[in-house]
């Protein structure tokens, strides 16, 4: 074997190496933050709020969430770039029940996250007002969500929308 080859191969075991050491500290990492978001989703309101570097604010628009027939399923809190949505305590919706996690997080407020956060990367917009969020709950009951750096009327609308959506096959479920 040339010294170039040796050369090579040695390059090549140590990327290789160098690449594994990193896979297993992002997984680590991603550890760590599920730790975090846990911790951040049992902590009280007013704390999330601190958390979240909310100013406290008396500019709130409410709107309620009905389902067609005008059953409330609960309010969205609207202030000046967040929004808070809060089910109808009669509900007990459990985050666990289906369309919660696949639909409304992973699918809506995930993908919502990721364009902020592809946008900020390209300049576009300015990586403190990347859409983030919490679900607050009390043991599996989702008690609200907290979105912040929603400033665009369009997404508001979307994301209520797709709320109603979910508590309404959520209530579905629950009465099977």
């Amino acid at each position: 074997m040339s010294d170039e080859a040796k050369e090579l191969a040695e390059l090549k075991r140590y990327l290789e190496e160098k690449l594994s050491s990193l896979q297993r500290e992002v997984e680590n990492l991603k550890a760590i933050i599920k730790l975090v978001d846990e911790a951040l989703s049992k902590t009280s309101f007013k704390p999330a709020l601190e958390l979240m570097e909310l100013p406290p604010s008396t500019e709130e628009n409410v709107m309620l969430i009905t389902t067609r027939d005008g059953k409330v399923l609960g309010k969205v809190y609207v202030g000046e770039d967040y929004m808070r949505v809060e089910p109808s305590p009669d509900l007990d919706l459990d985050i666990n029940i289906s369309p919660f996690k696949p639909f409304l997080i992973d699918k809506v407020l995930e993908s919502m996250k990721a364009k902020d956060r592809e946008a900020a990367e390209r300049g576009l917009i300015d990586p403190d007002k990347v859409m983030d969020y919490r679900v607050h709950t009390e043991g599996d009951k989702l008690k609200y969500i907290l979105v912040k750096n929603v400033v665009d009327e369009r997404r508001v609308r979307e994301i209520r929308s797709a709320v109603r959506w979910t508590f309404e096959r959520m209530l579905e479920r629950m009465r099977r």
